[in-house]
C-alpha cells in the first residue's frame, strides 16, 4: 500500500502537491538508536567536550558529525540536566559560544557542524584560528546552495543528512545519564531553523522546539534568492512534487505536537514574514510567534537578542511563567478598529499594531505603528486601521526600565495582496 501511494503521490500534478501525504524518508527507528560515539583531539575548546558521533549513512558508509558539547557548572540536578540541540545555518558550524551561552542558562548543550565540516575561523569562540570550511574523512555532504542538490537521490541530499544528524544528536543526548530526557528541546538558526522545523514533524521526543528566522514554506517566498530555485525557473515538476513532499517543513509541521516558539522580525531579509507566520499556523500543538522588531539575521543575534528564547524554554522545563498569546485580531463591520483577544494579562506592559501599505516584496515593505489599549481580554487600537492598509500584525512585550522581553505576536493579517 505504502509503494502504491508513493507512485500516485510523485505523479500528481504540481497544483496538488499539497493535498498528498508526506513521504517519510528518514528512518526514525534507526535514527533514535544511540549513535556510536568517537572520541577526537580535533577543534578542542577549552571547558568542553568534542568529539563525532555517527550520523546517517553517506553512500553506503557511516558518517561522522563533529561536535561541541558540555553542562553548566555546578552539581547535577538529582532529575539530570535540561538540555538543548543547536543547529546552525548557512555559512555557519558548531560554536562553542552557543554552548556556553546555554550552559550559563542552566542547560546542557549540543552543538554540531551539519555541512561535514570542522570548526574553522575565530568567531563565536571557535578556537586555533583553523581555516574555515574544511571536510574531514567521514563526512556527509555539504549543502550546495539553496536544493543545488534536488536530482540527487534522496540519501545523497544534504537536508536529508541535516535532519537525521539533529535527530541523531538527540538520541545521544538521551544516552547521557547527566541529562534529564524529559526536558531536552531543539533550537536552530536562520538555515537551521528550516531544519529544525522539520524535525519538528518527525522526532516527537523533542519536548519544545525553537526555530528562529528560518522555517516552511520556502517555495511561497518572493524573496528572489530563494524563488529562483523554484518552479519555473528551476526544477523539474518531479523535482518539485519531491520537494513539497519530503522536504519543505510545511509538510512536516501539522505532525509536531511540542509547544514551539517562532522568533523573528518583520523586515527579516531571507525568510519573509507571510511564510514565517504561515510555518507557526500549521503546527500540529501549541505554536507561538515572537516578534522582535528589528532582530538582525545572524548567529549570534539568533541566539542572545531574544530574551524570549530561554524564557519560553524556561517555561517548558524549569515551570516558569509562560509567555503571552496573542489570539487572531478582528476588526467589526466597517469599523476599522482592531480587536485582539489575549492571554496572559500582566505579562506585558505595551501593545502595538504594525501594518503596511505597500504591496513590494516582504522584505522591502515599509511598517507603521499604531498603538493598543490593552483591556481587560482583548488588545484594541487606539486609531483605526488606515483604508490602504495592506497587512499587520499586532504583538505586545515587557518594558522593565528599557529592558525589553516577553515579546509575543498574533499571526500576520493579509488583507491584499
Amino acid at each position: 500500500m505504502k509503494t502504491i501511494l508513493w507512485i500516485f503521490a510523485c505523479h500528481l500534478p504540481v497544483t496538488l502537491a499539497s493535498a498528498a501525504e508526506r513521504i517519510m524518508v528518514w528512518d526514525s527507528k534507526a535514527l533514535f538508536t544511540k549513535p556510536e560515539l568517537h572520541r577526537t583531539h580535533e577543534r578542542k575548546a577549552k571547558g568542553m567536550r568534542s568529539f563525532f558521533y555517527e550520523g546517517a549513512d553517506y553512500k553506503g558508509k557511516p558518517t561522522k558529525v563533529f561536535a561541541y558539547y558540555s553542562t553548566p557548572k555546578g552539581k547535577t540536578p538529582k532529575d539530570g540536566w535540561p538540555a538543548i540541540v543547536c543547529a546552525h545555518g548557512g555559512g555557519g558550524t558548531a560554536y562553542p559560544e552557543w554552548v556556553r551561552f546555554w550552559n550559563g542558562k542552566g542547560y546542557a548543550a549540543i552543538a554540531m557542524d551539519l555541512e561535514g565540516h570542522l570548526p574553522g575561523g575565530n568567531s563565536h569562540q571557535v578556537e586555533g584560528n583553523f581555516p574555515t570550511g574544511v571536510e574531514h574523512p567521514d563526512a556527509g555532504p555539504s549543502r550546495i546552495d539553496w536544493f543545488g542538490d534536488r536530482a540527487l537521490p534522496d540519501k545523497e541530499q544534504w537536508f536529508y543528512h541535516a535532519v537525521a544528524d539533529v535527530i541523531r544528536a538527540n538520541s545521544l543526548l538521551r544516552s547521557f545519564n547527566e541529562i534529564n530526557n524529559e526536558k531536552i528541546g531543539l533550537t536552530g538558526i536562520s538555515w537551521g531553523g528550516t531544519v529544525v522545523s522539520a524535525v519538528a514533524g518527525i522526532d516527537h521526543r523533542f519536548a519544545f522546539v525553537i526555530p528562529v528566522y528560518g522555517g516552511g514554506y520556502i517555495h511561497k517566498s518572493d524573496n528572489e534568492g530563494l524563488t529562483q530555485w523554484f518552479p519555473p525557473k528551476n526544477m523539474t515538476k518531479k523535482q518539485f512534487q519531491d520537494y513539497r513532499t519530503k522536504w519543505d517543513p510545511s509538510i512536516h509541521l501539522p505532525h509536531a505536537k511540542m509547544p514551539i516558539l517562532w522568533v523573528t522580525s518583520v523586515a527579516d531579509p531571507v525568510f519573509q514574514i507571510n511564510i514565517f507566520s504561515k510555518s507557526s499556523k500549521i503546527v500540529g500543538g501549541d505554536s507561538n510567534l515572537c516578534i522582535r522588531p528589528w532582530m538582525i539575521h545572524s548567529h549570534g543575534n539568533g541566539w542572545a537578542d531574544a530574551p524570549e528564547i530561554w524564557q519560553f524554554a524556561d517555561s517548558i522545563v524549569k515551570g516558569t511563567p509562560s509567555l503571552p498569546k496573542l489570539k487572531r485580531p478582528q476588526t467589526k463591520g466597517n469599523d476599522r478598529t482592531v480587536h485582539t483577544p489575549y492571554e496572559g494579562k500582566g505579562k506585558f506592559t505595551q501593545a502595538w499594531i504594525y501594518y503596511t501599505k505597500s504591496l513590494d516584496n516582504w522584505k522591502d515593505r515599509k511598517w507603521h505603528f499604531i498603538q493598543c489599549s490593552i483591556n481587560e481580554e482583548e488588545l484594541i487600537s487606539q486609531k483605526p486601521l488606515p483604508i490602504d492598509t495592506t497587512a499587520f500584525l499586532v504583538y505586545v512585550f515587557r518594558d522593565n526600565n528599557g529592558y525589553r522581553d516577553n515579546h509575543a505576536a498574533s499571526e500576520l493579517v493579509i488583507l491584499s495582496k
